[in-house]
């Protein structure tokens, strides 16, 4: 049903009462109480974007399914000089993209607007975390596998809740579980691991995020040899696994250590990282 026309009234800001909300509120304001939109974090080496035209790929395939629409000048070239207009040489970025303002739940137009935020990094390239984290199993949470699920979305309410458990529980992340109760992916990782001589990661249809370093590892790994499988994953396979590591755009590899309290291995994952490193730094 069409949305209602509504006279705008003051706002109470913590406490505070604002006459009008400020413009820049009202351009983020479905982002904010909807969640009706999308982000990428991008990771910036020594000024250049090595993977941008992945994060491309998938913002634009996103967009598509949420029917966000970028103006004709929008494209890969405009975003890619924008970003690093105001990055540091190494950096991280996050870039989000939401739909305009207007309407209720049935948004008035499909407009996108967005927002670069850059962090200056220290490092020039991915660095190895040779003692590896801990992690568990998020308890009362689940991951929908719906047509969205894939999706890079603002709705992060689920990754926050389960980093929350992992720092109560002394872990470094966690583990999340999908709506068939099988392990769908951390709060902002996907998940790899290696039995005997094969490669498994969790496939997109088990719900996680279309990681675009996920996706750059499974074609970094066939390139050199190894058999690469994409299998669900349980509690029992990833307990019987020989290393198990997480990967990001922004941190590339990271190996687990401590799973659920059993001890896990990454010899070859750090095989695995110095290929990253080596195809993404050119450092040898």
């Amino acid at each position: 049903m069409p949305a209602n026309k509504t006279c705008r009234m003051p706002i109470n800001f913590n406490g505070t009462v604002i006459d009008q909300m400020p413009p820049e509120l009202v351009q983020v304001h479905r982002a904010v109480n909807y969640g009706d939109g999308l982000f990428e974090t991008i990771r910036v080496f020594n000024g250049q974007i090595p993977l941008f035209e992945r994060h491309w790929q998938r913002l634009s395939k996103n967009c598509q399914i949420l029917g966000l629409l970028f103006p004709a000048d929008w494209n890969a070239r405009f975003f890619l000089d924008a970003i690093l207009k105001i990055a540091a040489a190494n950096a991280r970025v996050r870039l989000s993209v939401w739909r305009a303002p207007g309407g209720l739940y049935r948004p008035a137009e499909d407009r996108a607007n967005f927002l670069i935020e850059a962090a200056l990094l220290e490092q020039t390239c991915f660095e190895w975390h040779p003692k590896g984290i801990t992690v568990g199993i998020a308890n009362g949470l689940r991951l929908p596998m719906d047509s969205v699920a894939n999706c890079k979305t603002m709705n992060a309410l689920r990754y926050v809740l389960a980093a929350r458990q992992a720092g109560e529980q002394g872990w470094d992340d966690a583990l999340l579980l999908n709506s068939s109760e099988r392990i769908c992916e951390a709060s902002s990782s996907n998940v790899f691991w290696w039995k005997d001589s094969v490669l498994h990661t969790i496939p997109l249809a088990e719900g996680c995020v279309a990681g675009v370093m996920r996706q750059f590892l499974l074609d970094l790994a066939a390139s050199v040899g190894y058999v690469v499988q994409e299998k669900p994953a349980t509690f029992a396979i990833l307990e019987q696994s020989d290393e198990i590591f997480l990967t990001n755009a922004i941190r590339g590899i990271v190996p687990i250590r401590n799973f659920a309290k059993k001890l896990k291995g990454s010899a070859k994952t750090h095989i695995l990282f110095q290929e990253l490193v080596r195809q993404i730094c050119g450092v040898r």
